[in-house]
């Protein structure tokens, strides 16, 4: 008997030191990872990209199936996340309409850029990304405002896009009003 219960000792012994090597190898390897996903491998004076960008979707919205297997489905989704995640938020010495002014501190969540150079970084053409906006605004998930030619400081006309508002650092953008109902 005595032989019996050190057998199921020894056995519980080896199990647990088992058990508690899975359990340092386990963590061993977390730190590994941890340290690999947040070592920066910049050189000195290198700008260091943030890796901590997103676009955020909220859940209501990714869990409404006509956002989900319809609106995401399509080009203009594609579109729409570039002009997302154009969005002026700050004086930008880049933005000759000072969108920034003009929008951002009125509440809006706006940006502009040349057709030409959309259709570029988006790999279409000028009048797929003018489609694809007249769509948008069509369902109300972007404001389109036009600065005339005659008004512009570059005598061009330019499109501004407003994609929602923002008031106390809380934004809200118009896509989410359009499927919160669908």
């Amino acid at each position: 008997m005595e032989e019996d219960s050190d057998m199921k000792s020894n056995e519980e012994d080896r199990k647990r030191r088992l058990w508690e090597k899975t359990v340092h190898e386990i963590r061993s390897k977390q730190s590994e990872r941890y340290l690999e996903r947040f070592a920066v491998n910049a050189k000195p004076n290198q700008k260091v990209i943030n890796s901590k960008q997103f676009i955020p979707i909220s859940f209501e919205l990714f869990d409404n199936p006509d956002f989900r297997n319809s609106f995401m489905t399509k080009k203009r989704f594609r579109t729409y996340l570039y002009f997302r995640r154009r969005v002026i938020r700050g004086k930008n010495c880049h933005d000759p309409l000072d969108l920034h002014f003009h929008y951002w501190i009125s509440g809006e969540l706006a940006t502009s850029m040349p057709l030409g150079k959309i259709a570029k970084d988006l790999n279409l053409s000028k009048s797929t990304v003018s489609d694809h906006i007249k769509q948008l605004e069509k369902e109300r998930i972007i404001i389109v405002d036009k600065i005339e030619a005659s008004e512009a400081y570059d005598r061009k006309l330019h499109l501004v896009l407003i994609l929602g508002t923002c008031h106390d650092g809380c934004e809200e953008w118009f896509i989410d009003d359009v499927f919160k109902n669908s």
